[in-house]
């Protein structure tokens, strides 16, 4: 599994990060820039990686202005750059904390690191970055603090800072990112990608509930999710792709046709069978929704709905519930799911969450009665003319 990875940065950071990382599986393109306002103009080259790794957090908003990147990381400032730093200054250039001026991302660091010292330090010159600030009031700050003798040296974040201060004559230091720790970032960021990239990766079974004209016309004209047909017979049409290709194609709304009433069940699967048996799962789900999906962890869930419903019956709760009232965990999680943003409703509210008919609800509320998990509470009366609404109340247990 190949990962290409793009890396945006000063060139000194990107030659860093290419020398430090020889994975035969890693291929590291590099987008360099003088600016760190230039990485907007990069962001529209960066869709197509696998992840980009920004050299820090002022590039990674600029280029996420321009473009949604799904997996992008960036180098972060933490205690360790900053002590770092601090005491290379003191050491090296043997100036005195207070003799500084810095910027940084995170002013109140600054104040964690010096809780614990003697409280004889003069308040430090200190400048908080964010993105949009202009970068000349921040070149103006360090230049008017060493103009009037309050300090000897500019500690900065910003290397275009860091540049422009040294050629014009001032002192400057540029924060310090120990070389083994940014590595350390980028390595992380690469597990997480190969992680994700694992995961993306599982088969994909798409079980149609009919193989009419219509349907095989549209997963053709889609090229079966860059998959392959399987199937196409009285029991309906059955393709196999990957999970990436599926959530994508479902987040581009094209994995059913236009006014169309036909079912799809997804599964996933780290393998064939499993992916198969998952996808028999979801078509046949009890649900009114015209596609259901159930991951490897074999939870059911809609494209609509985050909320997944778990087929398998891990909980003392929904174990216990389901012997009370004879019903199906998957009916059960869906009550629980409900309960949890309405503890008191109507059989019509019911209705409309579950996508069941009346019947139905009736039914599962009698049962809910019958087992004591649900009492009346009261009525509602309706707009239009007709019987006043029986409202009921949850009594689930608590975990």
């Amino acid at each position: 599994m190949s990962i290409h990875i793009a890396v945006v940065g000063s060139p000194a950071f990107i030659q860093h990060i290419v020398k430090g990382s020889s994975l035969p599986d890693v291929r590291i393109e590099g987008f360099p820039y003088d600016d760190p306002r230039e990485a907007k103009d990069i962001a529209h080259q960066l869709h197509f990686f696998d992840g980009v790794f920004f050299s820090g957090s002022f590039p990674y908003t600029y280029a996420m202005e321009r473009a949604n990147l799904p997996y992008a990381h960036h180098v972060i400032q933490d205690d360790v750059i900053l002590l770092t730093s601090l005491l290379y200054v003191s050491t090296i250039h043997h100036v005195r904390l207070d003799d500084l001026s810095i910027d940084l991302v995170q002013a109140s660091r600054l104040d964690t690191i010096f809780e614990s010292f003697p409280n004889t330090l003069s308040p430090m010159h200190v400048k908080q970055l964010n993105p949009y600030m202009d970068f000349e009031d921040l070149i103006a700050f360090h230049k008017q603090l060493q103009d009037s003798g309050a300090t000897q040296l500019a500690l900065t974040s910003v290397e275009q800072v860091h540049r422009r201060l040294l050629n014009d004559g001032y002192a400057s230091q540029l924060m310090i990112e120990p070389k083994e720790r940014t590595l350390h970032h980028f390595n992380d960021f690469l597990q997480q990608i190969r992680l994700k990239k694992s995961d993306q990766s599982q088969f994909a079974i798409l079980h149609y509930s009919n193989s009419s004209e219509e349907t095989l016309a549209h997963v053709s004209d889609h090229q079966f999710f860059d998959g392959k047909l399987l199937q196409s017979d009285e029991e309906g049409v059955t393709i196999l792709s990957n999970k990436g290709k599926i959530e994508t194609a479902i987040s581009n709304g094209v994995v059913l046709p236009d006014l169309s009433s036909v079912h799809v069940g997804i599964g996933y699967g780290s393998d064939y069978q499993r992916a198969l048996d998952h996808a028999r799962l979801a078509l046949y789900a009890e649900s009114e929704r015209l596609m259901r999906i159930v991951d490897d962890s074999k939870r059911l869930m809609f494209s609509d709905q985050p909320s997944p419903i778990h087929f398998r019956v891990t909980q003392t709760r929904v174990y216990d519930m389901m012997k009370q009232t004879g019903m199906s965990p998957t009916n059960i999680e869906k009550l629980i799911h409900f309960s949890q943003d309405q503890l008191e409703f109507t059989a019509k509210e019911l209705t409309d969450y579950l996508h069941v008919t009346r019947r139905t609800t009736e039914r599962l509320i009698k049962r809910l009665v019958d087992a004591k998990l649900v009492h009346a509470i009261g009525e509602e009366m309706s707009y239009s003319q007709g019987r006043p609404r029986t409202v009921y109340k949850f009594q689930f247990p608590v975990d």
